[in-house]
């Protein structure tokens, strides 16, 4: 009995059988540290990256008090013409979308986990999941027309054969 317990154990323990395929091993362990060592690379480098960004020097003004001492100081008049102003309606627009994001970021766990948020959001995956199937439709329906448009009607516009497409309707 203690025989088959040997043999059994044998062939599975790689100290126990002499045919064990050591370099196998070996290039597996090698892997799996190289693994480790790329994941340890990418935690050190973003643990740098946070620590770096934490010893940043803060302004001693921070820039919204500094938008807002300018802005606070101008008359509606000037306000409104920095306003209409594309470059001012372009940095805005980019810090809006920014302010948004981190908002949404920050917001989306709270959001998911109240009923009514939960509510809604399954309502808007639900408008999702059919606007993309209609919008699927639609593009399909598009690419149709414009390759049926380039094999037999190429000899005529675009709006000629949309118009004429229109009437057959």
């Amino acid at each position: 009995m203690s025989d088959f317990n040997f043999n059994f154990n044998r062939g599975n323990d790689p100290l126990l059988n002499p045919l064990a395929d050591f370099s196998s091993q070996i290039r597996e362990l090698d892997r799996t540290q190289s693994t480790i060592e790329q994941k340890k690379a990418a935690i050190m480098q973003l643990a740098q990256q946070v620590e770096a960004e934490q010893q940043a020097p803060a302004s001693q003004t921070p820039i919204w008090d500094e938008i807002d001492s300018i802005t606070g100081d101008m008359t509606e008049a000037e306000f409104e013409a920095v306003q209409n102003a594309p470059e001012y309606k372009e940095s805005s627009a980019a810090l809006m979308n920014m302010v948004a994001a981190m908002q949404l970021q920050m917001l989306r766990p709270y959001v998911e986990r109240s009923p009514e948020g939960r509510k809604i959001l399954e309502q808007h995956l639900t408008n999702i999941k059919f606007l993309r199937k209609s919008a699927s439709a639609e593009v399909d329906k598009k690419l149709n027309d414009f390759r049926e448009y380039t094999e037999k009607y190429s000899h005529m516009s675009y709006d000629e054969y949309l118009k004429m497409k229109g009437e057959a309707k």
